[in-house]
């Protein structure tokens, strides 16, 4: 049974990533259906107690684990202001075409799929998700955006929102309807319908 925590007790945070590498584990062998608060804390040789004093909730467990092991290895968007080369549309290239690669992974893409099913599940935590995983990175995005239009090398009327959700969405979209050898080929042709809409034609050479 696991000893009582006192008040003020630093949480042990060898005990922490034994449990997100043993929720990785059960996700990658039976999916986010197969996954129990039981058979993580059984990997992870800690009392179910242990765990639910961490995460209220598989979704919330799930987020975190995939935090871990996933989003803190995509390759992100480099924000304005740091410095870059090439033009926008090759910084948007060159980030995105890592993205997919990154997310075509076969184990990153289990962990995707988990993430997208928990955020299904509850749209609490699928909130708390966004803010604390996704937001951040979303935000880049649009301020790279923001500045290929302040440039002058994209549209000053675009909604760059919807752009946004259209890159990352499209790779998560592939994640959940095919699999097959073709879907990084559309990802980049989408990649390529999106930012030719996005040109600035009126901009002079």
């Amino acid at each position: 049974m696991d000893e009582v925590r006192r008040p003020g007790r630093p949480r042990d945070a060898t005990r922490d990533d034994a449990i997100l590498k043993a929720a990785r584990d059960v996700v990658l062998r039976d999916g986010y259906a197969g996954l129990s608060m039981e058979k993580v804390a059984v990997a992870a040789g800690v009392g179910k107690p242990t765990v639910y004093r961490r995460w209220s909730s598989r979704a919330a467990l799930v987020a975190d684990a995939v935090m871990h092991s996933f989003l803190a290895s995509v390759p992100g968007m480099v924000p304005p202001g740091k410095h870059v080369t090439g033009t926008t549309t090759q910084q948007l290239t060159d980030w995105f075409r890592a993205y997919a690669a990154s997310v075509g992974d076969p184990h990153h893409a289990a962990m995707v799929l988990a993430l997208v099913a928990a955020a299904a599940e509850s749209p609490h935590d699928a909130e708390n998700l966004y803010r604390q995983h996704t937001r951040t990175q979303y935000e880049i995005i649009v301020s790279r955006l923001r500045a290929g239009v302040e440039s002058g090398e994209f549209r000053a009327d675009a909604d760059l929102e919807a752009v946004a959700d259209a890159l990352i969405g499209s790779v998560i979209y592939q994640l959940l309807t095919r699999t097959d050898e073709a879907a990084p080929r559309r990802a980049e042709h989408l990649l390529h319908i999106l930012l030719t809409g996005l040109r600035n034609t009126e901009r002079r050479a």
